[in-house]
């Protein structure tokens, strides 16, 4: 079991990496079954993202919580740390004992992490459009005429490379909200998200759904806990038993129902 004060060192670390939003409060102890470990996210609704109370929420954070109960773990939404996608990524790749989510369990990332779940089922992405741009996609080659946003570090950035777009021709910000903006603003043609996370950021920011839409879909893979590597077996083995027999629950159906 990782002593208390490595278990504080990685805390903390986490903690003053972040540059943006950032959740946290007094580590896990070493006693809990899962202490020995960080939670790391992002802004990714609906599977994680603050809402308009400041208070962390979303699909996979619920499941979490509820999984970490079943374990007689004292997680709670203060013990998880709110980072940009890249940042939180390199940390789970490099910092041991760091699990993130969601992330989408995907064939280039299978030797990368230990994984836990699946949290939920996977959901589409897809590239949106404004419906006045009038964009036809019908081969990815047409892809190559456009400027698209992406989440900077995102699993789609690397799809539109393998699909033949430029690197020129991405334009990538940590923010999905300063995306849907400048996709609202004609800065960029192109945005690619889950449908239901934009959907969100649209009538947060009092912009009509019916003003944009798919006009290209990403194929699409299960939500999990990417874990470091490094990280205690037994302890990754007591988060997906926990898991399993969360999903089993009346309370894991209302949550998809909830969220989906």
């Amino acid at each position: 079991m990782m002593c208390m004060q490595k278990v504080g060192m990685l805390f903390l670390t986490l903690m003053l990496t972040t540059l943006s939003l950032s959740i946290g409060s007094e580590p896990l102890p070493s006693s809990d079954p899962w202490g020995q470990v960080a939670f790391v996210t992002e802004e990714y609704p609906p599977h994680n993202y603050v809402d308009d109370q400041g208070q962390l929420t979303g699909l996979s954070v619920e499941v979490i919580l509820g999984a970490a109960k079943l374990a007689g773990s004292k997680l709670s939404r203060d013990h998880i740390v709110v980072l940009p996608w890249a940042r939180g990524y390199k940390m789970a790749l490099n910092m041991e004992d760091t699990l993130l989510f969601t992330t989408s369990r995907k064939p280039e990332r299978e030797t990368l992490f230990e994984w836990i779940g699946p949290l939920s089922k996977g959901s589409p992405s897809v590239l949106f459009a404004r419906k006045t741009s009038q964009i036809k996609i019908k081969a990815p080659s047409d892809l190559l005429n456009y400027r698209i946003g992406v989440v900077r570090g995102d699993s789609l950035q690397k799809r539109l490379v393998s699909l033949g777009v430029p690197e020129s021709a991405l334009v990538k910000s940590h923010s999905p909200e300063e995306l849907a903006k400048q996709l609202n603003r004609h800065d960029i043609d192109l945005w690619a998200y889950n449908p239901s996370g934009a959907e969100k950021i649209f009538q947060k920011f009092g912009l009509a759904n019916n003003n944009f839409e798919h006009v290209y879909q990403f194929k699409f893979n299960d939500n999990y806990i990417a874990a470091n590597k490094h990280t205690s077996r037994a302890v990754i083995i007591n988060i997906q038993q926990a898991l399993d027999k969360f999903k089993k629950t009346k309370e894991y159906k209302n949550i998809l129902s909830k969220y989906q």
